[in-house]
């Protein structure tokens, strides 16, 4: 069928592989400045609160974005060409931080990354929701979504081995060309002409149409849910690929050192075991009960295991600190691939439009979340609030499964 890899085909774990990398391109690109943060902090003489808006800014303008992006994915009719133009212009966005000269021109930039990388969610869950069954999306939104952690686990060395050997601007340049060089593998292994929606793609401009669209979406109960269930978790994604490189120097008194990258890797390699982890579990569970209390089982497990940074009010030494994050964003890894499944059986017409629509909840609450903290770590001088605010996060997010995931509303294929 033209437009569409069928479900049986095995070409669709290539497909899968090109996703996975852009993901980690994507994820590279915007925790770059995470990592980061420290010399352009000293280099410009920002203050705590800049940095909170330096560190939210990309947040807020990729929440924004999700209004619009889901909206347009399931409409385009050419989906190879559409999400290239954004790549394109992410990369080149992010090229650019190497060449600034001062605050305004970084949060400008972060602005603008946020609004291009928007569109990447959308469109990998689009393809795997038409290219798997649902039995198997679990663990290919898990082995896609982990390429966003692997990133992260990627990052903290190559930016501080940068920073402190040579210039920060050399991290931002290079993370930027890998968006360029990707497109080589996207062009040849993804060749087919999206036309699985009939509706022309100038529809997709048409203010009535989206408002339509957005009603269809927001009427289901589902959706409430699995927003529910994000605004829970995102936000504790956030700190860990924003926040806790600064964390780890304002708290814990670490040096800007390859140290400090030796830590967080070890922490980030746990965000992608869980990821991974999380699609095993559901497939195994799900032999022995039903799909969604299977996936409700692992978000259970998540949770207990996110509940480990309770012992950060207590534990003050950096590499215990190390293994108190890893089993909490194992856990996080392994709700999080469970919401983007989610994702996919709200409306499945729709589900990039469902998708975008869920990332412009989590990300605005995310955005709010991540600039606050910087204005309340100023003011206190500890994170002390900042751990009871990863506590209730979890703690909402187990009980939007529990309460608002319901088979009845779900349309689990």
């Amino acid at each position: 069928m033209q437009g569409q890899i069928e479900k049986a085909d095995n070409r669709r774990w290539w497909v899968l592989l090109a996703l996975f990398l852009i993901t980690f391109i994507n994820y590279f690109d915007r925790q770059t400045l995470g990592c980061a943060i420290e010399p352009i902090c000293d280099e410009f003489g920002l203050s705590l609160t800049e940095r909170g808006n330096l560190l939210s800014a990309f947040i807020t303008t990729y929440a924004i974005a999700h209004l619009f992006v889901g909206f347009l994915t399931d409409r385009i009719k050419n989906i190879r060409r559409f999400f290239s133009i954004f790549v394109v212009a992410w990369s080149i966005s992010t090229i650019l931080v190497g060449f600034v000269d001062g605050y305004g021109q970084i949060l400008g930039l972060r602005y603008l990354l946020g609004i291009f990388e928007a569109v990447n969610f959308p469109v990998c869950l689009l393809i795997i929701s038409r290219i798997f069954p649902a039995k198997e999306r679990t663990l290919a939104s898990g082995i896609f979504g982990s390429g966003g952690f692997l990133a992260t686990l990627a990052a903290p060395k190559f930016t501080i081995y940068f920073s402190t050997e040579y210039t920060w601007r050399y991290a931002f340049i290079i993370a930027g060309i890998l968006g360029f060089i990707w497109l080589i593998l996207w062009f040849s292994v993804y060749r087919e002409r999206e036309t699985v929606d009939k509706r022309d793609v100038s529809g997709a401009l048409d203010l009535r149409s989206w408002a339509s669209s957005f009603l269809q979406v927001v009427k289901t109960p589902a959706f409430w849910g699995v927003t529910a269930l994000g605004i829970g978790i995102v936000p504790c994604l956030y700190f860990c690929t924003q926040w806790l490189p600064s964390y780890f120097i304002q708290e814990l008194h670490q040096p800007y050192d390859m140290n400090l990258a030796n830590k967080l890797t070890v922490i980030y390699l746990f965000q992608d075991m869980g990821m991974w982890v999380s699609g095993v579990l559901v497939m195994w569970l799900s032999s022995r009960m039903s799909l969604l209390k299977a996936r409700k089982r692992v978000i259970g497990i998540g949770y207990i295991l996110m509940m480990s940074c309770v012992l950060l009010f207590f534990v003050k030494n950096p590499w215990a600190n190390v293994w108190i994050f890893a089993a909490f964003i194992f856990g996080m890894g392994l709700c999080l691939a469970n919401q983007h499944a989610f994702k996919q059986d709200v409306l499945p017409g729709n589900v990039a439009t469902v998708s975008a629509l869920v990332g412009f909840s989590e990300t605005l609450f995310t955005s709010f979340v991540l600039s606050r903290i910087g204005v309340v770590v100023q003011n206190l001088g500890n994170y002390s609030i900042t751990i009871w605010i990863l506590i209730v996060c979890a703690t909402f997010a187990l009980l939007a499964s529990v309460f608002l995931l319901r088979s009845r509303w779900l349309k689990l294929e």
